[in-house]
């Protein structure tokens, strides 16, 4: 049999104690070194000469056991012990002294063996109880006469300091009953005074101032050539004939006509509601378009020097200085009329207001190329850019055309 098969046998026939135990006593004799032949005839009083003369020591032994006993030189030394274990341990145990088994250590065995190796269950040491010692104070407690003596009144314990919190909740509250006084005390003095009686009531209520009813402010524009603005509605006296295009305020309204303000010395005169319109559009020129067809729609031979503009920031008097005096002139309750070659002046609180073009080349057709007109009837077309009103006046006979420009 093979030394490894044997080793693995004689694990399954003793005890983790009693190999433990013969380890113990190997250690102890080989100690720091010493031939296995030579410890193996200490141990056993038997020689075999077997066994290596190689010298091992304790340290050598322990390092095998931990190292699963792989070194071939031990294990024929320790086979061959372990096979004799009873006379070992019998010899190295004192006849008057029991043997002491040391605790049992784990062990690590891989021997190559064709054979599983052999499971071992170390025995456990029965645990005992040892009885809980009883309680033993190390000063003797005093009895309730001793403790008697010792007694003092108890007194109450001394009340603790105010916190800040609540001297500042104290303040807030003081600061709202100060606050709520001074808030409530007219309504309380008014609980004591006499409320007044009803006869003082109307004594101090004013009376109403009276109301002066005021017109309706709009504005209306006149929708026709030569509309006869009159002194009084549907009478015959004419104070003024005003065109297409004039706009007036309304300051009253009777029955079909409308009361206009003329604009000049608070002058009034009553209107046909026919002849007026409130809905006006926008304007559809600039000022640049306006100024640029003069320039080349109407005679120059008054305007080219200075321009249209100049012309209608002049007075009077600046007016008869720069062209002479006029050819002829006429006059109607609001403006003056001074007349020139193919052209009059519309003058109004001695300042030129409009300038008058007779007789034009410039057919309908050509006038309406300007764009969209404000207003448009069969004998007249209104443009209109944010400075300059432009209108086109259609003659009887169709053909004829006058064109007039004013400052809106």
């Amino acid at each position: 049999m093979h030394v490894s098969e044997r080793l693995l046998q004689l694990y399954a026939e003793t005890t983790a104690a009693t190999r433990t135990t013969l380890q113990h006593v190997i250690k102890q004799n080989l100690g720091d070194g010493k031939s296995l032949a030579v410890s193996f005839e200490e141990l056993t009083g038997e020689t075999n000469n077997a066994l290596p003369t190689i010298e091992k020591s304790a340290a050598d032994f322990t390092n095998w056991i931990k190292d699963g006993k792989r070194d071939s030189t031990f294990l024929p030394y320790y086979v061959s012990l372990l096979e004799i274990h009873e006379d070992v341990l019998n010899k190295e145990a004192p006849t008057d002294k029991p043997v002491v088994k040391a605790a049992p250590t784990a062990e690590r065995v891989d021997v190559t063996s064709p054979t599983s190796q052999p499971s071992e269950t170390p025995r456990q040491a029965d645990k005992t109880s040892a009885p809980k010692r009883r309680y033993t104070p190390e000063m003797p407690v005093p009895s309730r006469a001793e403790r008697a003596k010792y007694q003092r009144t108890i007194e109450p314990a001394s009340p603790r300091k105010t916190s800040g919190a609540k001297w500042i909740g104290a303040l807030v509250l003081i600061g709202l009953l100060i606050g709520g006084g001074y808030i409530g005390y007219p309504y309380v003095m008014d609980l004591f005074e006499p409320s007044p009686t009803v006869e003082d009531a109307e004594k101090d209520v004013p009376e109403p101032e009276p109301v002066v009813e005021t017109p309706e402010a709009n504005e209306v524009w006149l929708t026709e050539k030569n509309v006869s603005l009159v002194s009084e509605p549907n009478g015959t006296d004419v104070t003024y004939v005003g065109d297409i295009g004039d706009r007036y305020a309304v300051l009253d309204k009777q029955d079909d006509h409308v009361l206009l303000d003329l604009g000049v010395d608070d002058m009034t005169a009553w209107a046909p509601v026919d002849a007026t319109t409130t809905e006006w559009k926008p304007f559809t020129l600039s000022d640049q378009q306006v100024i640029n067809f003069l320039r080349t729609g109407v005679d120059q031979t008054y305007v080219e020097a200075p321009s249209v503009e100049s012309f209608l920031a002049m007075s009077e008097a600046e007016l008869y200085e720069q062209l002479g005096q006029p050819y002829g002139g006429d006059e109607d309750a609001l403006n003056d009329y001074a007349f020139y070659n193919g052209v009059f002046f519309v003058i109004q609180d001695e300042a030129v207001h409009a300038i008058d073009w007779t007789n034009t080349p410039t057919t309908k057709e050509v006038f309406k190329q300007l764009g969209n007109p404000v207003y448009e009837t069969d004998d007249a077309i209104v443009f209109e850019s944010p400075k300059y009103s432009l209108r086109m006046f259609v003659g009887e006979n169709g053909t004829t055309t006058r064109i007039r420009v004013t400052e809106i």
